[in-house]
């Protein structure tokens, strides 16, 4: 199942069900499970503004991983560039993940900082990045630009279809 949510009038973003899977399996659904996190990777669809996350990166063994905190450590940063390599160049950085430990994740001030530092200062393709917290019940995403405040999005739909090919988006 891919979950698609409005960016823009004209843009959506879409998490393929792959993405969604590796993500969750780091849920913190017991009182001892640490906070994991990764970088989302993906495409921009051509003929299209959408963008689709196809992976993402899972927790590092030189993450600092607590119950209610995380650092990501630059491991995910050589993750991402191979694939870049691997895919010959069309496996784009499309953002952040992390879980939090609550039922209906919200972030916290430790994670806009991070995020205004990522928009800042990571290279990127495309205006914007995005930042899913996976919470034990729901996944929620927010968005930023160099340019504009924190966002937060709204699916608009759950899909229960195939992933898409490379170039393309179905529903």
């Amino acid at each position: 199942m891919n979950f698609v949510y409005r960016v823009t009038p004209t843009q959506r973003l879409i998490i393929v069900e792959h993405a969604i899977k590796q993500m969750q399996a780091f849920a913190q659904h017991r009182r001892w499970d640490r906070e994991a996190g990764g970088v989302l990777m993906g495409r921009h669809l051509l003929d299209s503004q959408d963008i689709v996350v196809d992976e993402v990166s899972t927790p590092q063994d030189t993450d600092h991983r607590g119950r209610c905190n995380f650092f990501r450590s630059y491991k995910h940063q050589q993750v991402a560039h191979q694939r870049w390599l691997h895919e010959h160049s069309t496996s784009a950085y499309l953002g952040l993940w992390h879980t939090h430990p609550g039922l209906d994740p919200t972030p916290s001030s430790v994670d806009r900082r991070d995020w205004e530092n990522a928009v800042a200062n990571d290279v990127y393709e495309g205006s914007r990045l995005f930042f899913p917290i996976v919470g034990t019940e729901c996944i929620r995403v927010w968005t930023k630009t160099r340019r504009d405040a924190i966002k937060e999005l709204v699916e608009v739909r759950r899909v229960h279809r195939q992933p898409a090919g490379k170039g393309e988006a179905q529903e």
